[in-house]
């Protein structure tokens, strides 16, 4: 298999990933700005 295919392939898996786990991925991103938010005001 070609390396591009694999790559087309990888990012395809990952988008999926990222559109099934999508509330995991926001709830993630809000405690790390929450976090980020606290440290710098």
């Amino acid at each position: 298999m070609s390396p591009v295919l694999s790559e087309i392939l990888r990012s395809g898996f990952m988008i999926n990933s990222t559109l099934r786990r999508r509330t995991h991925l926001v709830q993630s991103f809000s405690v790390v700005f929450l976090y980020w938010f606290y440290v710098f005001s």
